[in-house]
């Protein structure tokens, strides 16, 4: 018998205190609990009858689970078909991670626990929390991760094992193609969550970069109604608003819809800066049958940021890294900005079959439209003097892809075979400024306020022309082969028939390249106990190549304009992944080796070589108490280019930190029911600047915090949240491509007001 005092309020804060007074855990799908409310408890009760009573009312039911847990659910819900869960007490966001299912591409839908790769998942609950805005903040608390740009720049450029995302193949939304050029700053205030899925992904995905494959997942239908309105301010004068609405209808709740609107706008903290954000999104689906779903989906999303830094500072050839500056002072001339404007239909059928099996065919259409006026800031001595590049133009990007798959399980014998099979045709194609323009605007300083301006440059008038095409047809099967319970293979490959067609701003033909690569994937997983997995795993990838461009020190490369042929990456990787009821863990030791591209000494970029990746990445959660967790980790990583011409040889590569380390503390305060506090850090060791010198950017750490308060006012569940990125205010330089660096924010004060009714 345990005493309680739990008052009347919202049930989910009821659920806290519960847990916290009984020592237990509780798992439930949080929208079970949006909108009840509670009794509350006072006085001496068993756990089971004392969570009886706090669920009396609310169409909740408990079960006790083996490991002591306790799952609810609604009272007609069969176990069996529990949603995915979300935890209450005790844990972070998203603790239900190990167990989460998310889109393995040609793998299919499967349990990150189940998944022979690295895999970090960032839940609604924690973008909620810590007020994230872009995917290198919801990612911040990950090893793994580097940032490579800024808030309001072009992209906030991720870099994962300190290789990049792919802005052509690397962005992925509900596991279907969509333009990545600047798309890692979509609202995230629209998903449900977002997964990263490291390292090579050729055979999952088809053509992408080895860094990894960042996957949105579109906010859903749910059964239970949903209405939610979020206010919120950011440093300087940005205002936001959010609303979130879902719910079903009709017999048998056959129809589901989900909406969110987004609006923000304001000044940033940067001198003169603005941002304007505008985004819609639309999720419906309709029960056919009681086996056959039919789904549509849409997201219009505009991004406007003027006066903003939009790709940081050039390091002329042979200074030294110059001192920080003031990440507030204007970087860019008067009227600079990159606008992007984005519109995604999907729609989609899903089956389910006999015994096990379903089916599912998707199509979406997929357009992003690029119109910038942006310099390139370059410091020309020891003193911080600069020369301004000004740069304007429009660009096109589109995807359509067609997609079926088939999954099931069949039995030969004593083996059990997962089977996941498909067919994709995935069409991309790329929109050249036939009248962009390049032209030197001035000289400033970096230590002082941009004096110039654009001259009132427009790219109206500007005409588009096709550049690329790229057809992908590809098919893909696997097999995971269930041994017994304890050991597992899984064996899979791609086929793809890649057809790219460069032209000319004249319509005259360019470069082509076919090429129809088999990328294989081979793994085995041992489960030596109850939610614990030890695998190893050989993946291919393939990649767009490289086109030659500018040389990072002031010019263009002798053979600028040239495409290269696609880029072959094979990873090995042996890993742990592990979770109970007060902890988790995660190991990965990995290698990437991957076809090198570089400017020569003849000033020509080339194709020589290879880069290896190799490291360490570890990661893990502990609750020291139902109210108290913290979790951290480090990376160990060492890049540098292999079998490649003798001035190459052993350098290091660019952007890659040698060592990374972060940790993170939440506590949920027992004495104020519904207020829980959050800390976190970030140390960001040396990473080389350019791979023909031997400038290294300097390590950085940096803090966050804040805290966030759950009550009940005028009858509507309410969430306070005051967040704090940079608590310390450092200056910091963060690398933003080669020769190039990125002042890192300042310290950023972020309110939100959340009302669910």
């Amino acid at each position: 018998m345990l005493a309680y005092d739990i008052p009347a309020g919202p049930l989910d804060q009821a659920l806290n205190l519960y847990a916290l007074h009984s020592h237990t855990l509780l798992v439930i799908d949080p929208v079970l609990a949006q909108g009840k409310r509670s009794a509350g408890l006072r006085g001496s009760y068993d756990k089971e009858r004392a969570l009886e009573l706090l669920l009396a009312g609310s169409g909740l039911q408990a079960e006790r689970r083996a490991d002591d847990s306790v799952v609810l659910r609604r009272r007609d819900d069969d176990m069996a078909s529990l949603p995915v869960v979300s935890v209450v007490a005790g844990a972070d966001p998203g603790r239900e991670g190990m167990r989460r299912a998310i889109a393995g591409g040609a793998l299919g839908a499967r349990a990150v626990l189940d998944t022979p790769f690295s895999v970090s998942v960032v839940e609604r609950e924690e973008i909620q929390e810590r007020q994230v805005t872009t995917v290198e903040q919801a990612f911040r608390l990950d090893p793994s991760v580097t940032a490579a740009s800024g808030e309001y720049a072009r992209g906030s450029s991720i870099l994962v094992r300190g290789l990049g995302i792919d802005e052509t193949d690397g962005l992925k939304m509900d596991g279907l193609a969509m333009p990545g050029w600047g798309n890692d700053m979509l609202p995230l205030e629209m998903f449900e969550r977002v997964e990263l899925l490291k390292g090579a992904s050729g055979f999952m995905y088809g053509f992408g970069a080895p860094g990894a494959i960042m996957n949105y997942v579109l906010k859903r239908p749910v059964d239970d109604n949903v209405f939610a309105v979020d206010v919120g301010y950011k440093t300087g004068s940005l205002l936001a608003q959010h609303i979130d609405a879902g719910g079903r209808a009709g017999d048998d709740k056959r129809f589901g819809y989900r909406v969110n609107l987004v609006h923000e706008q304001g000044g940033t903290y940067f001198t003169g800066g603005e941002l304007v954000r505008d985004a819609a999104s639309l999720a419906l689906e309709l029960k056919l049958t009681s086996r056959l779903t039919l789904s549509f989906d849409t997201l219009y999303a505009r991004r406007k940021s003027l006066g903003n830094a939009f790709w940081g500072f050039a390091l002329g050839k042979g200074l030294p890294i110059p001192a920080t500056i003031e990440p507030g002072t204007r970087q860019q001339p008067a009227g600079s900005y990159f606008n992007n404007e984005n519109i995604m239909v999907s729609t989609g059928l899903q089956w389910r079959l006999e015994e096990g099996w379903k089916a599912r065919l998707d199509y979406r259409y997929a357009r992003e439209d690029v119109d910038y006026v942006y310099s390139t800031v370059r410091i020309g001595n020891a003193a911080g003097d600069t020369t301004v590049s000004q740069s304007a133009g429009i660009y096109g990007f589109q995807f359509q892809q067609l997609q079926a798959m088939l999954e099931g399980q069949v039995r030969t014998g004593a083996v059990t075979h997962q089977l996941a099979l498909g067919a994709s045709r995935q069409v991309y194609q790329m929109l050249d400024d036939r009248d962009a323009t390049i032209a030197t605007v001035g000289a400033g300083s970096l230590y002082r306020d941009n004096s110039l301006g654009t001259g009132g440059i427009s790219n109206d008038g500007h005409r588009q022309y096709r550049s690329t095409d790229i057809v992908q047809d590809a098919l893909f099967a696997s097999d995971t082969l269930a041994l017994d319970e304890r050991w597992s293979l899984i064996a899979g490959a791609r086929y793809t028939r890649f057809d790219q067609r460069d032209y000319n701003d004249d319509g005259t033909a360019g470069g082509t390249y076919r090429q129809s690569p088999l990328t294989p994937t081979l793994a085995l997983m041992f489960k030596p106990a109850e939610g614990a997995t030890l695998y190893g795993s050989y993946v291919e990838a393939l990649e767009r190549g490289g086109v030659a461009g500018n040389n990072g020190s002031g010019g263009r490369t002798a053979n600028y304009g040239e495409v290269m042929g696609p880029v072959r990456s094979r990873q090995v990787e042996l890993g742990l992944k592990a979770g109970r009821e007060r902890w988790a863990a995660t190991a990965a030791l990995f290698r990437i080796r991957r076809a090198a591209e570089y400017v020569n000494a003849a000033n020509d970029f080339v194709q020589d070589g290879e880069t290896r990746y190799q490291g360490l990445d570890l990661w893990g959660r502990y609750d020291l108490t139902p109210a108290l967790s913290v979790a951290g980790g480090v990376m160990r990583l060492d890049a540098r280019y292999l079998q490649t011409s003798a001035d190459m040889a052993g350098r290091a590569v660019a952007g890659a930190p040698r060592f990374q380390a972060t940790a993170s503390v939440r506590y949920r305060v027992p004495q104020f029911p519904g207020l829980s506090l959050n800390a976190g850090g970030r140390h960001v060791g040396r990473s080389r600047l350019n791979t023909t010198s031997d400038l290294d950017l300097p390590s950085y750490t940096v803090f966050d915090g804040g805290a966030q308060f759950r009550t009940y006012l005028a009858g509507r569940d309410v969430t306070l949240n005051a967040q704090i990125q940079n608590l310390t205010d450092n200056r910091y330089w963060v690398y933003n491509g080669s020769n190039y660096m990125f002042a890192g924010a300042p310290r950023t004060l972020s309110l939100n007001v959340r009302m669910e009714f």
